[in-house]
């Protein structure tokens, strides 16, 4: 049978080649209902001769699935983001899903936008880091039309029935410090996008409930109070997402509070502005100052002294994530769980005991 290309081919000349009927083959490609083995083989082998493309809407009207799913992030050239989103798309191919994707670059307006977008495509689920953990009206809508959601990194507890993947990030901060008080600093500052936070009011149950920055916050303090350490805000420094505001909060903290051995930035972007406003300032690391991040990327062993840093699993994250969320989509009506993964301790050259130790 001569075809002029796959786009003129349809699914009644993979019928008639097969010698099926148009439902026997529609069953056999889309995968659904009662189908014979021998019947599937000969509709499968008549597509492939036909060069017999599908069309997914179509299927998609029939079955009531696109096998499509939505992925909604802040920033995909934040390295951690980007990971995450490898491991989404890497298990996703092989559950045989296709992923859109949308950057909001954290604005809530673009967030909004994709939501819209992607529930106009009918896309089976969506995996979401939301800008807020407040205003998630539209996220709450996305589970009234029957789309599951998996929150990834930042909790919104208003969406009741998303599952949410994250890593623990009080637990991993905590670990960081800890290091840093096993090498017997006592006087540790932090640099952070957290504000307005009093640590020692919120129990370390709440933890999950905190956007990232204020949990590591709150680890930084849970360990600085496990080894009878009184929390100081003089310590400190607020910056925002920047390397630039990160070395001018840097070098303030400094020439205000000298007596400092070691500084632990709370995520990769600050431990960079951190480690350039320490060069720029000729402080020795780690003999005069141990400086320890968060998160691993690729500069942290280039530079000299290579960075310690506390790693985050993204890309198993990102596994995670789609994971969770396929089990929503099977299992629409169950609530589903909280999933915290692990930070790990990588130790390189940039800490070492305290001078004063």
């Amino acid at each position: 049978m001569a075809q002029t290309g796959s786009e003129s081919v349809t699914i009644i000349d993979v019928a008639q080649l097969a010698g099926v009927s148009k439902s026997t083959a529609a069953r056999a490609l889309a995968g659904y209902g009662s189908v014979s083995g021998k019947a599937r083989q000969a509709v499968e082998a008549a597509a492939d001769a036909l060069g017999y493309q599908a069309n997914a809407l179509a299927r998609s009207m029939i079955t009531g699935k696109t096998t499509t799913i939505g992925v909604v992030i802040p920033d995909i050239s934040n390295p951690y983001f980007a990971n995450a989103v490898r491991g989404i798309s890497t298990a996703a191919r092989e559950a045989g899903y296709d992923v859109l994707l949308s950057s909001t670059e954290g604005e809530l307006g673009l967030e909004r936008r994709a939501i819209s977008v992607l529930a106009g495509k009918r896309a089976d689920g969506v995996i979401v880091a939301p800008v807020s953990t407040e205003d998630t009206a539209h996220l709450e809508e996305l589970e009234a039309k029957g789309i599951a959601v998996t929150l990834l990194d930042r909790p919104a507890l208003k969406v009741t029935s998303a599952s949410y993947v994250a890593v623990d990030h009080a637990g991993a901060s905590a670990v960081a410090v800890q290091h840093l008080l096993d090498l017997g600093h006592r006087d540790i500052g932090i640099v952070t996008e957290a504000t307005a936070l009093l640590p020692d009011q919120i129990h370390p149950e709440a933890a999950s409930s905190l956007r990232p920055a204020a949990a590591r916050l709150l680890g930084y303090a849970m360990a600085l109070r496990g080894a009878g350490i009184r929390y100081d805000p003089a310590l400190v420094a607020s910056s925002s997402y920047s390397r630039h505001s990160a070395g001018d909060a840097v070098r303030y903290l400094l020439q205000s509070k000298p007596s400092i051995t070691a500084l632990y930035c709370t995520d990769a972007e600050m431990s960079a502005g951190a480690f350039a406003a320490l060069q720029d300032m000729g402080i020795d690391c780690p003999g005069h100052l141990s400086l320890i991040g968060f998160d691993d990327q690729d500069w942290a062993t280039l530079v000299r002294p290579k960075l310690t840093v506390v790693e985050q699993p993204s890309y198993q994250l990102g596994r995670t994530a789609f994971k969770e969320l396929t089990a929503s989509m099977l299992t629409p009506n169950e609530r589903r769980r909280n999933r915290i993964l692990g930070g790990r301790l990588v130790v390189r050259e940039s800490t070492a005991r305290s001078r004063s130790a």
